[in-house]
């Protein structure tokens, strides 16, 4: 069975309206959202289906993730977590298969690496007006060697309209950047940000396959982002403080580039960090890079080595994490270690998971705030 097939094709999608009785239509599916859970509803009529069961990747607790089938739908009550909208997939079982799905009966999806999500929004979230900001500008691409590396790493520089290249500004450097354009509308942010303080965006992006290497506190990446990228943009403009920018994995790459390479960047913002520890983290001892992103993570909280002719110094950051993601914990961990190393540290909960919304939603008005405190 493969999604699609004639058994998901039978499956009912909700018109527009929400019901305030899930209970009142027993034929009605999809969705029934409230202020302190849902009531995610999947049409199966004919009952083909063996079972339904959620799929999350934040952290659920004890709830149960298994659908029981009545009068021709499959139905989960599921209680409220501590955020204001929530990303999920479903499995269909039939005749001992199983297949991954967004809802069938949900009509609002959200993009990702691995495959649309579902989502649901509870009363409280409201996207933020900033995404209808144009996002006007020209972006050019920054060509660099290889250096130390098998491939260049992509670079665009995006500059808001109107802003000569002799022009200093804040530098603004991505990981993670053409996704976190397409699916955060991070230009928007950004032009709605230059209409009273200019700054500049460098989008990097790792080529495919490279990223989980690059992006793991890997010494060469780190060394040709000092010594090859960076050179390379601040010589194409006028450049005031540098600030790095990056999610998950590409949060612990920039942290890494700034204590392996004092003065490269003027301020952190890590999103979400894959901070790993052996002791919070041991649901990823089985990834590839797990005890180099352990090492270089205790390396960090260690504190900096004052025996080095240049020794990392501390600079203003912002760490902002999901309420209800895996990361949490270790996030809240390499916080308390870079207070406790006099970085100026401000630390945002937000009331999300690991996902690009929740990434991009923190951007106002914390990365603002970060960005203006800079000098």
């Amino acid at each position: 069975m493969t999604y699609g097939d004639r058994m998901s094709a039978r499956h009912r999608r909700p018109d527009d309206s929400d019901p305030s009785d899930p209970g009142a239509d027993p034929t009605r599916t999809g969705p029934v959202v409230g202020p302190d859970g849902v009531v995610l509803r999947v049409g199966d009529p004919e009952h083909l289906l063996d079972g339904v069961r959620l799929e999350v990747d934040w952290m659920l607790g004890e709830q149960n993730r298994e659908f029981s089938w009545a009068d021709g739908r499959w139905t989960l009550e599921l209680s409220r977590p501590a955020a204001w909208r929530i990303e999920y997939q479903l499995t269909l079982r039939r005749d001992g298969d199983t297949v991954w799905t967004p809802d069938p009966d949900n009509p609002r999806r959200v993009p990702n690496p691995f495959g649309d999500k579902s989502e649901i929004r509870f009363p409280e979230y409201r996207e933020p007006n900033w995404l209808l900001t144009p996002a006007d500008g020209p972006v050019t691409e920054i060509r660099t060697p290889n250096g130390r590396l098998t491939q260049p790493v992509p670079v665009k520089l995006w500059s808001p309209a109107g802003l000569p290249a002799a022009t200093a500004a804040p530098l603004l450097l991505v990981h993670d950047g053409s996704d976190m354009a397409d699916r955060g509308h991070l230009l928007s942010w950004a032009a709605e940000h230059a209409r009273t303080r200019p700054l500049r965006v460098a989008l990097l992006d790792p080529p495919h396959g490279l990223r989980d290497q690059w992006y793991s506190a890997d010494p060469d990446y780190s060394a040709h982002m000092a010594e090859v990228v960076l050179p390379a943009l601040t010589s194409r403009v006028l450049t005031g403080p540098i600030v790095g920018l990056g999610a998950s994995l590409g949060a612990l790459a920039m942290l890494t580039l700034q204590r392996r390479h004092p003065g490269s960047v003027s301020g952190l913002a890590l999103q979400s960090g894959s901070f790993f520890t052996a002791t919070l983290d041991p649901q990823e001892s089985g990834y590839s890079h797990f005890d180099r992103i352990c090492a270089a993570v205790r390396q960090v909280a260690a504190g900096p080595d004052l025996s080095v002719d240049a020794p990392p110094r501390s600079v203003p950051t912002l760490i902002t994490c999901g309420a209800i993601e895996e990361n949490r914990f270790n996030n809240e961990a390499m916080a308390d270690a870079l207070r406790a190393q006099q970085y100026p540290l401000t630390f945002r909960l937000v009331p999300d998971a690991h996902t690009m919304i929740g990434w991009r939603d923190a951007w106002y008005p914390a990365l603002n705030e970060l960005l203006r405190g800079l000098r």
